[in-house]
C-alpha cells in the first residue's frame, strides 16, 4: 500500500512540473503603477499638510508676539496711553536697545521657554507706539519695593544694581539678588550710567525718585550683618547719611543734601515732599523748607505736589479711600468730589488735578484716571488703566498736561511650550496617518 501512494505522489508530481505556466496577469502592471502612485500623492498630501499646518502655528504665534502697531512716525510726540492693559508674561524684551520715551513703567512677572517659574520683572509702555516690551536693564536687582523709578518725561529710568559685596551677602526678605548700587538707563539712548557703593553686607533700597527730568533722588542703607550671622544679631540697617541727589552727568554720583526726613513724593519740577507728620516741602533749589499742618490724614504715596510746591491733593481720611482734598499753609480744602478716589496722581499746571478713582464692584477691580479743574470744578475722565495702579515713579507725569493717545492693544503671545506642543502633536498625528494609509493602500 505505501509503495502505491509513493508512486502515485511521484506521478503528480511529474504531472505538475510538465504543465505549461500561467500566462502573467495583464493588468499587474497598471496595478503596481497605480499602487506606487497613489503612495506618492499620499505621502505628498500628509507632508503639505504638515508643513501648513507648522507655517500656520508659527505664523500664528509670530503674529501673536509680533506688536500690531505701526512705528511712530519720526517727530511723534509721546503721550499716555488712553487705556492700560495687563501686560503677557511672554512679552519680548528690549535686549538693552533703546526703545524711545516712555509712558509708564509695569512690575509683571516674566517667563520664558527654558525656565518653569515666573521671574520679576519690569514692562516698559511706549509714549509713541503703545507698545509693551520688558526691560532687560544691565544687572537689574528687581527690588521689590523701590525697584525702579520713571523720570517725569519718560526718558530715564532709574533702578537699583544688583553686585558683589566685600563680605557676606544679606539676602533678608527673599531678595535672592544683593542690591550693591544705583543705575539710570537712557530710554532714548541706551546708555547706562553706574554708581557702585563699596558694601560690606549689601544696602537695603529706601527711596528712588526723580526731583526733576535731570535729577534722581536716592537714600540706601548698608545691612548690619550678612547671612552667616547668629539669627540673634539678624535685622537692622545703618544710615547715616539720609538722602542724596544725583545730578546727570555728575561723575561724582549722588551727593548727600543733609535732609534725613521720610521722602513721600516730588512734584517732578524740583521739590520733596516729606511724609505725613513732617508736613514739609523742600525746593532743591533754593533749599527753602515750607512747613504747615495739616489735618489728620494718610498721604503716604497717593498724594500730588503742585507744581510750585505750595499745595498738596491727596485722599482725605485715615484709610484708603478718602475725599479727595488739596492741602495748603491756609488749611486744607473741603472735598472736590463726591466719590472715594484712591490716590492723587499729579497735576497739570497749577488748577488741575489728576487723580485715581476704582470700580470695586468688578473683579478684578478696575481702575480709572480722571482731572478736575480746581476753578470750575469740570471733570474729565482721561484713561483706563485696568489694573495699573499709578504710584509715585512708575508714571511719566509730564504727559498728563496731554492728551492721552488711542493705541492698539499690545501683543499677547502664547506660552512657546504650548505652541511646541500643538506642532509637535500634528506632526505625530500626521505620521500616523500617513503609516496607517500607506498599510491599507497595499495592494
Amino acid at each position: 500500500m505505501y509503495l502505491v501512494m509513493s508512486t502515485l505522489h511521484q506521478r503528480l508530481g511529474d504531472l505538475a512540473g510538465s504543465a505549461p505556466a500561467p500566462p502573467p496577469d495583464p493588468d499587474l502592471w497598471d496595478r503596481a503603477r497605480r499602487y506606487h502612485r497613489r503612495r506618492r500623492v499620499g505621502t505628498a498630501a500628509v507632508a503639505a499638510a504638515c508643513v501648513l499646518a507648522v507655517v500656520a502655528l508659527v505664523g500664528l504665534d509670530t503674529w501673536q508676539r509680533s506688536p500690531s502697531i505701526e512705528p511712530a512716525a519720526p517727530g511723534t510726540d509721546p503721550a499716555l496711553p488712553a487705556r492700560f492693559w495687563e501686560p503677557s508674561p511672554w512679552l519680548p524684551g528690549n535686549d538693552g536697545e533703546p526703545v524711545g520715551t516712555l509712558a509708564a513703567l509695569i512690575d509683571s512677572p516674566r517667563k520664558s521657554a527654558l525656565s518653569l517659574g515666573a521671574r520679576p520683572g519690569v514692562v516698559g509702555v511706549s509714549a509713541t507706539t503703545g507698545e509693551y516690551r520688558f526691560l532687560d536693564l544691565p544687572d537689574d536687582a528687581h527690588e521689590v519695593d523701590s525697584g525702579h523709578a520713571l523720570s517725569p518725561d519718560g526718558t530715564k529710568v532709574a533702578y537699583w544694581l544688583a553686585g558683589e559685596t566685600t563680605g557676606t551677602p544679606q539676602t533678608a526678605g527673599g531678595q535672592p539678588l544683593t542690591v550693591t548700587g544705583v543705575a539710570i538707563w537712557d530710554a532714548e539712548t541706551g546708555e547706562v550710567m553706574r554708581h557702585e557703593v563699596e558694601t560690606e553686607h549689601g544696602l537695603v533700597p529706601w527711596d528712588l525718585l526723580w526731583a526733576d527730568p535731570t535729577r534722581l533722588v536716592v537714600r540706601w542703607g548698608h545691612w548690619r550683618v550678612g547671612d552667616d550671622a547668629p539669627d540673634s544679631d539678624q535685622g537692622g540697617s545703618i544710615d547715616r547719611v539720609g538722602l542724596r541727589v544725583w545730578q546727570l552727568g555728575d561723575p561724582e554720583g549722588p551727593v548727600a543734601i543733609g535732609v534725613e526726613d521720610n521722602l513721600d513724593g516730588t512734584n517732578g519740577k524740583g521739590y520733596l515732599m516729606f511724609s505725613p507728620g513732617d508736613s514739609s516741602v523742600l525746593d532743591l533749589v533754593t533749599g527753602e523748607r515750607s512747613e504747615w499742618e495739616l489735618a489728620k490724614s494718610n498721604y503716604s504715596d497717593v498724594s500730588a505736589l503742585s507744581p510750585d510746591g505750595t499745595a498738596i491733593a491727596y485722599p482725605r481720611g485715615n484709610r484708603n479711600p478718602g475725599r479727595l482734598v488739596v492741602a495748603t499753609e491756609g488749611g486744607v480744602s473741603d472735598p472736590l468730589v463726591d466719590d472715594k478716589v484712591w490716590a492723587a496722581v499729579g497735576w497739570v499746571g497749577d488748577d488741575t488735578v489728576a487723580f485715581v478713582t476704582r470700580d470695586t464692584d468688578i473683579d478684578p477691580i478696575s481702575a480709572t484716571i480722571e482731572s478736575i479743574s480746581l476753578s470750575t470744578g469740570e471733570r474729565t475722565e482721561l484713561i483706563e488703566a485696568g489694573t495699573f495702579q499709578p504710584l509715585p515713579g512708575n508714571l511719566a507725569t509730564d504727559l498728563l498736561a496731554v492728551e492721552p493717545r488711542d493705541f492698539a492693544e499690545p501683543a499677547s503671545p502664547w506660552n512657546p511650550r504650548i505652541v511646541a506642543g500643538l506642532l509637535g502633536s500634528a506632526v505625530l498625528v500626521a505620521l500616523m496617518w500617513l503609516w496607517g494609509w500607506r498599510r491599507s493602500a497595499r495592494p
